[in-house]
């Protein structure tokens, strides 16, 4: 059955809403293999202006990508709405239909969308062409009963596709098109081979039973024959396209637990395992070394589930000895770090200079007063901060509290971002700082300071090390890093100690050149993962140089850092 494909974006849903972006296909009767990734459907879109004086949320904008100033160069609403129409009569002629008067069948993804925004211009501009307009997620609603979500984006994944992640109209009409052709097939497997069969079909009372239990696509045989050993698992699309990239002390526990929980679900998960339908793994010797191939992994597939270690918008960075200037590359004068957040750095540096964006960026920054309150508030109840303005603020002073704070027991409030935010019980929104929040917002930024100094040192020391360490029920293992790189994993003898490594004369300023992302996520893994050995009272072993051995109460010492 020949269909126009339609998708619109727009700043709110209607009635409040107003259009920025139309976009349709028609996909004539017999274009059976219309719709895939080899032979796509020819998309027309419009961007639409908006009425005087409005402009696009930056919510939407981010989402879309669609800002003010590109929809200022766009089509009036009628003028798209009258090229919608075009194509709309040329396909009723072209199903053989008479001209412009007869319903033509259309599709859209959650079409109660789009509907009221097409019958708002239908209204304004009358026209003999009527759309006859369809949902795809309705009838997959009824074909897919159980499946967790049916979002344009899982149903597409469902069916070994992926979309982009920007919503624009252009990607979501072809992605509609995709769908719509598979179930097309579905449906006529059905016997619903007609547009009126279809409409009476939609009809018919739902006979959708109580939600029970999820149905997941992933073949229960499939992640039931898992190993139960540590590795690195993948989700994926029939496609072979990796949704995620997991590490599990346990491949069988780790993977199935997706599949136990019923509630509580974050959002994002449900829309990934309504899409995974494959799984593929790697087998390790230790949950250290899948720790270790994760992050390398999720750079190398880029997975659009995970958010953690890509590469995507970051770089580290480095900085002279007094955080005032810093750079994407270590050089003489930038040579503390890496850091993950030029951020940090950036509010550093304001409070050096007793600027009230080291609290918060300028649009949400306490006012001067404000700020020089808390300021005050902070100098009055630490005593290096005491002797004055001028060396009070100092750098090297601001870095030696922030590292008593941390020997007192004290901790960033999100350890993943080195405190590059201010927190989310700072009063923002309402723009209400009293002495005490600036003083508390000041304090969490000389702390966050002092850790991503101390942890820039020991991964530059890490960029040449050995370790041996021994898991329950696992056999010693030996790890050589060298340049920041894996170089050795293989058993070891219980009486091994790790060998001297080999670029262990390499100055500080060698190291720092071989960080890139990648390995700043190494080898903050491996932090991380010996941390986590200590913890459980673990033999581990980390050799730096020949006479520099860490191991258990020295070593617990380095890795509180991180």
């Amino acid at each position: 059955m020949g269909v126009l494909v339609i998708d619109a974006q727009a700043t709110a849903a209607c009635p409040s809403g107003h259009l920025l972006e139309l976009g349709w296909a028609t996909l004539p009767s017999g274009a059976r293999d219309q719709g895939t990734e080899r032979d796509e459907p020819s998309v027309r879109t419009r961007l639409v202006t908006l009425p005087h004086g409005e402009r696009v949320p930056p919510a939407v904008a981010r989402i879309t990508g669609i800002t003010s100033g590109l929809v200022a160069s766009g089509v009036s609403p009628d003028e798209a709405w009258r090229e919608l129409l075009a194509d709309a009569a040329a396909l009723a002629c072209g199903a053989g239909g008479l001209e412009a008067m007869r319903a033509v069948p259309s599709v859209a993804h959650f079409a109660r969308f789009e509907r009221p925004f097409l019958e708002r211009l239908a209204a304004a501009i009358p026209s003999d062409v009527r759309l006859e307009l369809v949902c795809t997620h309705e009838i997959a609603v009824r074909l897919f009963p159980d499946l967790p979500r049916r979002s344009l984006r899982a149903l597409t994944g469902y069916f070994g596709r992926s979309v982009g992640e920007l919503r624009r109209s252009a990607e979501h009409v072809s992605a509609t098109a995709f769908v719509w052709r598979e179930l097309v097939t579905l449906l006529e497997a059905r016997g619903v081979r007609t547009w009126s069969a279809l409409r009476a079909w939609l009809a018919e009372p739902s006979s959708r039973p109580k939600r029970g239990k999820r149905g997941w696509p992933m073949p229960r045989e499939l992640r039931l024959s898992l190993p139960d050993r540590p590795g690195l698992y993948r989700m994926l699309r029939t496609s072979g396209d990796v949704l995620y990239v997991g590490k599990a002390t346990s491949l069988h526990t780790r993977v199935n637990s997706y599949f136990r929980k019923q509630r509580g679900v974050h959002e994002r998960t449900l829309e990934m395992l309504s899409q995974a339908r494959g799984l593929s793994y790697v087998v390790t010797e230790s949950p250290l070394e899948a720790a270790l191939l994760e992050p390398d992994e999720i750079k190398r597939h880029r997975p659009p589930y995970n958010e953690a270690l890509t590469e995507v918008d970051r770089a580290v960075w480095f900085a002279t000895n007094d955080l005032a200037a810093w750079g994407p590359r270590a050089t003489p004068e930038l040579r503390v770090g890496p850091f993950s957040s030029s951020v940090l750095l950036e509010r550093f540096a304001a409070l050096v200079r007793r600027e009230p964006t080291a609290v918060a960026p300028a649009r949400w920054a306490p006012s001067t007063e404000d700020f020089e309150a808390g300021l005050a508030r902070l100098t009055r109840t630490h005593a290096e901060l005491a002797t004055g303005p001028s060396s009070g603020l100092a750098a090297p002073t601001l870095l030696r509290l922030g590292a008593r704070l941390w020997r007192e027991g004290r901790r960033l409030r999100d350890e993943s971002d080195e405190g590059a935010t201010p927190s989310s019980d700072v009063p923002l929104l309402a723009h209400v700082w009293t002495d005490e929040a600036v003083a508390a917002e000041l304090e969490s930024l000389v702390l966050a300071c002092a850790h991503a100094v101390r942890r820039a040192r020991w991964l530059s020391a890490l960029v040449e090390s050995s370790i041996v360490w021994r898991e329950p029920g696992a056999s010693t293992r030996l790890l050589v890093i060298t340049g920041g790189e894996i170089a050795l994993r293989e058993d070891a003898t219980d009486e091994a100690e790790p060998p001297v490594p080999e670029g262990h004369r390499r100055s500080r300023a060698a190291r720092q050149e071989a960080f890139s992302v990648a390995r700043f996520d190494r080898l903050r893994v491996l932090g991380t993962e010996l941390k986590r050995l200590v913890g459980k009272d673990l033999p581990v072993s980390v050799r730096l140089a020949p006479r520099l051995v860490l191991s258990g109460a020295r070593l617990g010492r380095v890795l509180a850092w991180l």
